[in-house]
């Protein structure tokens, strides 16, 4: 909101800071200062006005309440000097409002023999300051008071009307040429301000054509009214026309407010014009808007600000703030709170008008007093140290929705639970793997990128169990570096007893390019190629995916961690050459191999498997790397070779090893 700084200065005697101060001092207690500038002999100062005040302070008064209470300096309101001709408003003007839901009060008065003209320069000059331009003494008087008191207000040539004012919904079809010369096509969610032949104005929001003030108008109808925010907001956003009327109305103004803006803006009006104001004002009020009262517990105003503040304090900056104390107990104080702050309804919306008053900066800083420390929540552990291997590894983390649509679910022949009120069809069901999502991703980035490591640790579901998985997708890479980069991943999170096996058929994955991954025997993800007929479907070749069942990892992550010395001898690599059977699993092969062997075997690394010519047809050729190293000393070519002779002998006995010469 714009305010002008010499605005500001008329509402007190006194002398207020300097506009650099003043702002600081709005900064620090209410609402933030955006900018300051200069602007002729004044100052302008616009502010960001907080919502929840929006109602009482998008004016220079309410901003002046404000700094009368952080100054502690008497505010001066505009005076108000009507004078009345015996005419009663009756014998001109009747207001018939149909829903009092849509419009909670309608206040008019009736001025004559008014002259129309420029306005003063002092009042083009506010307005200037304002952003706003001149059009004509009794249009700026109403803007004028708009910006002062924080009220909308319109004026209509009552020549141009009937007798009657109607507040009603709009008819279907039904239009309206507005001051812009925009012409509307409404409906009936639409609030208007008619008489009984036409419309008016749209209620809130802008004045009609029909009976805008011309330098012709001899006497004028005034309107204050306040309308249903919510209503105010939901047109202005279906007509796309906000007005500086529609912002205010949208706050909840107080209903209160416009018998005072009313007769502010009849006054002034007189003053600038010399018109004759009617008798009476036309006020339609059925469900008027009382204070209330809140019970203000004085020892837990301190508890909760976290400093003593005096009780006489308290009720200074209270009534400094306007509202009022009825009852001063020892322990308690009973306030009313006035109708302009609509925002403050329980005790704790007072205890914060005495703490940003008083001063936030007062209240010494203190470490808060723990009876026992935070507990390490161990689910977002594992899953932000498995998030930060897997980027080391150099991937790169997605974000998918849990949710699939009609061709994931066909293309992948999943069996999914299908969501009652699904945000589009795109998302109707839950997914039961995020492998799709995956394979969408490596498609789409393809044509850009040769190599891709992608993954996502999030939810999947089936039969609406909720699980959390580790999914990836990798381009670029063989099977061998993709496994070596899971082998990396279960390391780093203390998970030892992993193994690769074969897995049955599945619609998903390839049987002769997937292996089941398993950690103390029991089956957590796979790993490999996509099935011969997804890949053609899906056109995404030498891709390599894997899911991981994050929530059983989980259980065997350990945060131990035991140093073992690298040793100063080197190690000596050899490589034995056999035949197993066709339907024996590599993994299995590797692990019998170091369990036949001593603890001179550091590693064991398949490098080839073969099945051709030479091979029996029931079996197959597997080649392997065997590194042994001791820490006490360096192996001799003796030594290394009984330990191969031993290992082979152990291998025929128990997975039925024939060694290929």
């Amino acid at each position: 909101m714009i305010v002008s700084y010499n605005w500001l200065k008329s509402f007190f005697n006194s002398q207020l800071p300097e506009p650099k101060k003043l702002a600081e001092i709005l900064t620090m207690h209410c609402f933030e200062v955006e900018s300051i500038e200069k602007k002729g002999t004044d100052w302008i100062i616009n502010i960001d006005v907080l919502p929840d005040r929006a109602g009482d302070c998008l004016s220079h008064l309410g901003i002046a309440k404000e700094l009368s209470a952080l100054l502690n300096k008497k505010i001066i309101l505009p005076a108000i000097k009507i004078k009345e001709k015996k005419e009663k408003i009756k014998d001109y003007l009747s207001i018939k409002v149909e829903d009092t839901k849509d419009c909670r009060r309608y206040t008019a008065r009736v001025l004559k023999n008014v002259k129309v003209g420029p306005s003063p320069k002092w009042l083009q000059e506010k307005l200037s300051a304002c952003g706003m331009n001149s059009i004509n003494n009794v249009v700026d008087a109403t803007n004028y008071v708009m910006l002062e008191t924080g009220q909308p207000l319109h004026a209509f040539d009552y020549e141009k009307i009937s007798k009657e004012i109607i507040v009603r919904r709009a008819r279907k079809r039904e239009k309206i040429l507005t001051l812009s010369e925009k012409e509307y096509v409404l409906d009936e969610n639409i609030l208007l301000i008619t008489d009984t032949e036409k419309p008016l104005a749209l209620a809130g929001i802008k004045g009609g054509m029909g009976c805008e003030i011309t330098e012709k108008t001899k006497t004028i109808v005034l309107e204050s009214a306040n309308f249903n925010p919510k209503l105010i907001s939901q047109t202005a956003r279906k007509l796309n026309l906000r007005t500086d009327a529609s912002v205010r109305f949208e706050q909840n103004l107080d209903p209160n407010l416009t018998e005072v803006a009313i007769e502010r803006v009849a006054s002034l009006i007189q003053e600038l014009s010399g018109a004759e104001i009617v008798s009476g004002i036309a006020d339609v009020y059925k469900n008027k808007l009382k204070p209330w009262k809140i019970k203000l517990d004085v020892e837990n105003v301190n508890n909760i600000i976290g400093i003593e503040i005096p009780k006489k304090e308290i009720i200074k900056i209270l009534t400094n703030l306007g509202f009022t104390v009825t009852s001063s107990g020892k322990e308690a104080l009973i306030i009313k709170v006035p109708t302009s702050r609509q925002d403050v309804v329980i005790p704790e919306n007072l205890i914060e008008e005495i703490g940003r008053i008083y001063g936030y900066d007062k209240v010494p800083a203190i470490l808060p007093c723990f009876s026992e420390p935070a507990q390490r929540n161990e689910d977002i552990f594992w899953q932000n140290k498995a998030k930060d291997i897997m980027k080391e590894l150099g991937f790169t983390e997605a974000y998918n929705y849990s949710f699939i649509g009609d061709e994931e679910r066909a293309v992948f022949e999943l069996k999914a639970e299908e969501l009652v009120n699904p945000v589009s069809n795109y998302y109707k069901y839950l997914r039961p793997t995020a492998i799709p999502q995956m394979a969408r991703i490596i498609k789409e980035n393809s044509k850009f990128f040769k190599e891709i490591e992608v993954f996502e640790l999030g939810k999947i579901f089936d039969s609406r169990k909720e699980m959390m998985y580790l999914s990836g997708a990798i381009l670029g890479k063989n099977f061998d570096s993709v496994k070596g980069c899971l082998n990396v991943l279960f390391e780093k999170l203390g998970v030892d007893k992993v193994s690769f096996s074969g897995i049955e058929k599945d619609n998903i994955w390839h049987k002769n390019k997937t292996s089941t991954i398993k950690v103390g025997g029991k089956i957590i993800g796979k790993l490999g190629s996509l099935s011969s007929n997804l890949v053609e479907l899906l056109m995404i070749d030498d891709a390599i995916f894997f899911e991981i069942n994050f929530d059983e990892l989980q259980k065997h992550c350990s945060r131990k961690k035991e140093y073992k010395q690298i040793s100063y001898h080197p190690p000596v690599l050899r490589d034995i050459s056999g035949t197993i059977y066709d339907d024996s699993e590599i993994e299995e092969v590797a692990e019998a191999i170091k369990n036949s062997s001593n603890e001179l075997l550091k590693s064991v690394e398949v490098f080839d498997v073969y099945k051709g010519k030479g091979i029996p047809d029931d079996r197959k050729s597997v080649s392997f790397h065997l590194t042994y190293q001791s820490d006490e000393k360096t192996l001799d070519s003796k030594t290394i070779d009984s330990l191969i002779v031993e290992l082979i002998n152990k291998l025929k006995q128990t997975i039925n090893w024939e060694e290929r010469k």
